[in-house]
């Protein structure tokens, strides 16, 4: 059997279990070796940085931020159907060419139920066959 040594510490060098006293707790550090305990939070809430460093920890639990505006083109377009609920689509514009013989006709460039307006002749069109 192999010799094996480990390394024993004093307790004023690790961080003890009863600092956590419930399901959820977090250890936090503090600044300068310290650790504290951050009790688990609100249901729904999030962990934030506290800028003012009020109780010391550098974090507290809180409300969620809304959710920031963005543009729906920053994102990749949709590679599965988009399920909309059953619910419309406001101020939606369909795909705009300037007229019938600017209509998409290259493969794979439409598919059977996509809409265009053709704005030179005021005229709706709807693909009925891709091939």
């Amino acid at each position: 059997m192999a010799i094996t040594w480990k390394k024993l510490a004093y307790e004023s060098d690790v961080i003890l279990k009863s600092l956590v006293t419930a399901k959820g707790d977090l250890i936090v550090a503090t600044g300068n070796g310290a650790a504290d305990n951050l009790p688990v939070g609100t249901d729904g809430y999030v962990l934030t940085l506290e800028a003012a460093n009020a109780n010391g920890m550098g974090m507290k639990w809180a409300a969620p931020a809304p959710p920031a505006a963005h543009d729906l083109d920053s994102h990749d377009p949709p590679n599965a159907s988009v399920d909309f609920n059953l619910q419309q689509a406001v101020d939606f514009v369909v795909h705009t060419v300037a007229n019938e013989a600017a209509l998409p006709a290259g493969a794979g460039t439409v598919k059977v139920g996509q809409l265009c307006w053709a704005t030179g002749e005021l005229s709706l069109h709807v693909c009925t066959s891709e091939a």
